[in-house]
């Protein structure tokens, strides 16, 4: 009976199985009143014994309890729960995307952009899972569906703790070994600090390509975690800024405490590493209150920056490509040589010109710059219909009149400008030389396209006049 797929699953049409686990099935349906996809996710009584089936069901329960309350971008969605004939099962949103730890068993590997924007995607869902009062416990490949974007969902919370429930007992130990924090392997009380610990040997996997904690048996796997410290992610991947070290090892810290006290902070430590600027290992903020109560989150939720979720229909963006320039310019001063890049993805997803805004803001680590940033866009959008001359720009893309002089920079020149640069930006200096280069016709435009990668004016002025500018 387990391996025929039924027609119906209460109101939903079957259409093909998705996959087999040791409890049930997981199926694509189809619900016919809503028409959309959704997956339905089954425990058979035929695959356990009674004192087993109860337990699945309760954590079945759990799960429908715990996505039931959680309506975000980043997390799959539950929309039911239900059982019938000897069958428990849940409906959630169909994700047409591919678990993580499938590109981890293929080997493949990710740019370093696109590992920022899957952990800033992980820690935006659970900074808002945890305002909402769940810790997940279970954060580990299996559990991260990976779309084109590259996009971010975090399923099964199947053993999530809610902070009003008392389901899960304090000394059982539930989840992965090997993506458990500490005190979940011992088997006391964690909080949201355990999943990003789980998030921070994610992390140390997509850096690497290798886990920090695998070994031949799980007494040697709960050895590692508890009592070793892995090798530093630079230490295997030379390429790496090295401010990702840092990040790590506050992430993986043995002690609750001493780990980011939330995934803003473990985000913007990210950030500060993808920059190549130093990640200070002390806390970054205290906060001894590591969740709110649902109606205190909700309100808190309505002052943060979220990505919508796209629409069938994407409109086009109206902006000059002045503007656009200008934008890049501007985010550049708050986060660096990353601004061309969300800018690049931001048009290709965005679905209004408040959307691309909105979307541009959310990269900035900090409230006043934030504010300071959408106040300049304002004043930029306010300029758009009238304007009659092109706004000023360093990284103005557009092709130089036939007429200018280009200069060949000699490879000292462009050495003691890299070598000046990465004082302020880190490695990343490399990368932007050899554009610059490509678009400056003298020395001048060379340096002040550089120069518009330096967060602060301070630093900015500082580096023109290391140069002689």
């Amino acid at each position: 009976m387990a391996d025929t797929i039924p027609p119906k699953i209460g109101k939903y049409k079957i259409t093909r199985a998705l996959g087999k686990g040791a409890m049930g099935m997981v199926y694509e349906g189809f619900d016919p009143i809503i028409e959309r996809r959704v997956a339905v996710k089954t425990i058979l009584a035929e695959y356990l014994e009674a004192a087993e089936m109860q337990e699945a069901i309760a954590r079945f329960k759990r799960e429908a309890q715990a996505g039931g309350r959680l309506q975000h971008p980043g997390i799959v969605g539950v929309y039911e729960y239900g059982d019938e004939n000897d069958m428990a099962y849940i409906v959630m949103e169909y994700v047409d995307g591919q678990e993580l730890r499938s590109f981890f068993k293929e080997q493949r590997r990710f740019e370093l952009i696109d590992i920022f924007e899957i952990m800033k995607q992980l820690l935006a869902a659970l900074d808002y899972s945890h305002k909402q009062g769940v810790v997940h416990r279970d954060i580990k490949p299996a559990n991260l569906m990976i779309m084109p974007g590259p996009k971010v969902k975090i399923m099964d919370f199947g053993i999530a703790r809610l902070e009003s429930s008392s389901l899960t007992q304090v000394g059982t130990v539930v989840g992965t070994p090997t993506h458990m924090a500490p005190e979940q392997l011992m088997g006391i009380p964690a909080d949201g600090r355990a999943d990003l610990w789980s998030s921070g040997v994610i992390l140390y996997e997509l850096l690497t390509g290798r886990s920090p904690f695998i070994a031949e048996t799980p007494a040697a796997v709960m050895h590692k975690v508890l009592q070793v410290s892995p090798e530093p992610p630079s230490s295997i991947n030379a390429a790496l800024p090295q401010g990702f070290d840092a990040v790590v090892a506050r992430a993986l810290a043995k002690k609750a405490d001493d780990r980011f006290p939330g995934a803003k902070e473990f985000q913007i430590a990210l950030l500060q590493a993808l920059q190549g600027k130093t990640v200070s290992g002390a806390p970054v903020r205290s906060d001894p209150e590591r969740t709110l109560a649902p109606h205190a989150a909700a309100k808190a939720e309505l002052t943060r920056t979220k990505m919508p979720m796209p629409p069938p229909a994407k409109a086009e963006l109206s902006l000059s490509p002045e503007t656009i320039a200008e934008l890049e310019r501007s985010l550049s001063r708050h986060i660096g040589p990353l601004a061309k890049v969300l800018i690049k993805r931001g048009q290709g997803e965005a679905t209004s010109i408040e959307d691309f805004c909105q979307m541009l803001a959310e990269n900035i680590p900090t409230g006043e710059e934030r504010k300071a940033f959408l106040a300049k866009v304002s004043k930029l959008r306010a300029s758009e219909p009238g304007k009659t001359q092109p706004l000023p720009s360093s990284t103005q893309t557009a092709t130089p009149p036939s007429h200018r002089t280009r200069i060949n920079f000699t490879p000292e020149t462009l050495a003691r400008a890299e070598k000046q640069l990465a004082s302020y930006v880190g490695p990343l200096a490399r990368v932007l030389i050899k554009e610059a280069a490509s678009k400056s016709g003298n020395m001048r435009e060379l340096y002040t396209q550089l120069a518009a990668h330096i967060d602060s004016d301070e630093e900015r002025q500082a580096f023109l006049a290391e140069l002689g500018q």
